[in-house]
């Protein structure tokens, strides 16, 4: 009975852990056709993981099936990137962003990739 019992309570355990992990982020995307590496980074910079990256060359990238927490993102395609403002998310949510891409600085910061 025991041995049942140990299986359960694991499959309950990971049903909760993906139904926690329900969020999306959208995010509108303009590049002016100028592919680009777009990075999905948990936590805050210096202090970071990468979660997904996606190509672009402009319009919509989706990130799906994130859990709550603090995340960025890291835009560019050599080891100098520019790194959006930290979001909080929450579970079930889902959120959108519009960032257009520059070769200033704009909204966002240049970092050097190894140092997120």
């Amino acid at each position: 009975m025991k041995p049942m019992l140990g299986a359960v309570v694991t499959s309950l355990l990971l049903m909760a852990r993906a139904e926690a992990c329900t969020t999306t982020w959208n995010i509108t995307l303009e590049t002016f056709g100028e592919g680009v590496t777009v990075e999905l980074r948990s936590g805050v910079p210096g202090n970071s993981a990468a979660v997904a990256t996606r190509r672009s060359s402009g319009g919509q990238v989706q990130f799906g099936s994130l859990c709550a927490g603090d995340y960025f993102l890291a835009i560019g395609n050599d080891d100098s990137v520019n790194v959006t403002p930290v979001r909080k998310f929450q579970n079930g949510s889902s959120y959108s962003s519009s960032i257009t891409v520059t070769r200033s600085t704009g909204n966002v910061a240049q970092r050097s990739r190894q140092s997120l």
